[in-house]
């Protein structure tokens, strides 16, 4: 009986520490798990704040991009206004020198018809006049022309 009693009791103190060993390994696996949980929330909130940064900035990026094209459509609009309107101050000009050539054309006819006595000095002195003339007027206005011509990257040759 005594044997049986301390053999019962040995048997309740390996019990009793199994039991408390297994304690301690739950508190201890429980801890773990807590400690993994925190672990993972903490990269998964970082994680977030990553993707929250990265998202705002692309959206800036996209504001700016979004602004420098709406800037660039402003200015190719108004380059192309200014080529509209040099290209028309060009033919503007152009058909009053036009306008001019026929003009002096029917004067010099007239000088032409009206010498019949062979007034030739005449005729060269009313031309020399209107070659300077022209060359004054006609080169500057061509070349102011050329020049606007120019700076819009069109070639006056061409057109």
């Amino acid at each position: 009986w005594r044997d049986m009693t301390w053999q019962t009791k040995a048997d309740n103190e390996v019990l009793k520490r199994r039991l408390w060993d297994l304690e301690k390994a739950l508190e201890q696996a429980w801890e773990d798990k807590q400690d993994i949980r925190e672990e993972m929330t903490r990269q998964y909130q970082e994680l977030q704040k990553q993707t929250a940064a990265h998202s705002q900035r692309l959206e800036a990026k996209v504001k700016s991009l979004q602004e420098q094209l709406a800037t660039r459509l402003q200015e190719s609009q108004q380059t192309q206004e200014t080529a509209t309107q040099a290209l028309a101050e060009r033919d503007r000009t152009i058909a009053q020198l036009q306008g001019r050539l026929d003009a002096m054309e029917r004067e010099y006819e007239k000088i032409l018809q009206m010498s019949g006595d062979g007034s030739l000095d005449l005729v060269l002195a009313k031309m020399a006049e209107a070659s300077q003339c022209w060359k004054e007027v006609g080169m500057p206005i061509a070349m102011e022309h050329k020049e606007c011509l120019q700076e819009f990257g069109l070639n006056p040759l061409e057109i």
